[in-house]
């Protein structure tokens, strides 16, 4: 078998786990789930990975690459086209942020399935979240509000604790709120909430009356 042939099974099969837990959870990513996903045999998913626990570490390298890498990524964009205004991309951030989250809510749970069933949280996805955290940190850090570095990293912790556990239950507040949380209607609201919780309210020199124009200097 050449090796272009080689290595597009090898993403087919990769491909078709991610399909599988995407759609019915890890739980049910077994070897024949994914050899039927995929289109080939059994003996193919050990033949490219070596073993079944190989290939989930593969699909959770790569689609916490995908979402937390891009994440940080998007943000960056967010900020740049905001000029700078880390408030004002952070609100526009988040509610972009929950469509594709909320998906694929069993691969959040995939991601963090260790943890909370297991509690177990030395794995290599703690800590790729973790390193998350802490390029997020970076970011926002110049603009949180005045405090110990400890108070600064809760406020971080508790933004992203409500930001995940959206994408973990998307339905959980369901006739509780009005709108579902990661819904446009709902989503817009619950960012700035969480913006103001992590950020502080805007300073009020930086708040005009809509419509008032900045006032100049007399030469």
């Amino acid at each position: 078998m050449r090796d272009g042939e080689q290595g597009g099974a090898r993403e087919r099969i990769l491909g078709a786990a991610i399909e599988v837990v995407a759609r019915e959870g890890i739980e049910a990513l077994t070897v024949r789930a994914i050899a039927l996903e995929a289109g080939v045999n059994v003996a193919a998913i050990n033949y490219y990975f070596g073993s079944k626990e190989r290939l989930v570490e593969e699909v959770l390298a790569r689609t916490l690459e995908n979402g937390l890498g891009e994440q940080l990524r998007e943000l960056d964009a967010f900020v740049e086209a905001e000029g700078g205004d880390v408030r004002a991309a952070l609100e526009r951030f988040v509610p972009a942020f929950f469509p594709d989250a909320v998906r694929y809510p069993r691969l959040s749970a995939a991601h963090l399935h260790d943890a909370i069933v297991r509690q177990d949280y030395t794995g290599k996805t703690v800590q790729r979240y973790r390193d998350f955290l802490e390029g997020f940190f970076l970011r926002v850090r110049p603009v949180l509000p005045a405090g110990s570095e400890e108070e600064q990293r809760h406020r971080v912790a508790a933004f992203w604790s409500a930001i995940h556990m959206v994408c973990l239950a998307p339905r959980l507040c369901e006739g509780f709120v009005p709108h579902a949380l990661h819904a446009p209607a709902g989503a817009a609201p619950f960012a700035r909430l969480l913006v103001r919780q992590l950020l502080g309210d805007r300073p009020e020199a930086q708040v005009r009356p809509r419509g008032s124009k900045r006032r100049r200097d007399p030469a």
